[in-house]
């Protein structure tokens, strides 16, 4: 009996039910790929805004530094306090690197 239930019929029927298994195997393999995908570009997003953002603290930085090596001069904060500012509150990409490329060429959604 038991030689009876793990009998593989070769019949037409089992030709359509291996065919309909690939074709669902190769779909949620792919799927897995598009999903890996989307992580990859979204923590690549992250990474670089979180750049962006840094580039502007350090540009803050550099201003309070610049001012009190200047003896309190603070021409330069005319220039630099606004490019901070807009570098780390601005959810435009500001920065020009591969990752700005990439979305360039790819027409990226942000």
């Amino acid at each position: 009996m038991t030689a009876e239930l793990q009998r593989v019929s070769n019949g037409p029927d089992q030709v359509l039910i291996e065919e309909a298994y690939m074709a669902g195997y190769l779909e949620a393999v792919e799927h897995e790929k598009r999903r890996k995908q989307a992580i990859k570009e979204k923590r690549e997003k992250k990474k670089y805004f979180l750049t962006q953002k840094l580039y502007g603290v350090a540009i803050l930085i550099f201003t309070a530094v610049a001012v009190k090596i200047l003896n309190g001069d603070a021409t330069i904060a005319l220039l630099t306090v606004p490019l901070g500012v807009t570098l780390l509150m601005s959810k435009e990409m500001l920065i020009i690197n591969e990752y700005y490329w990439k979305c360039e060429d790819n027409k990226c959604n942000l």
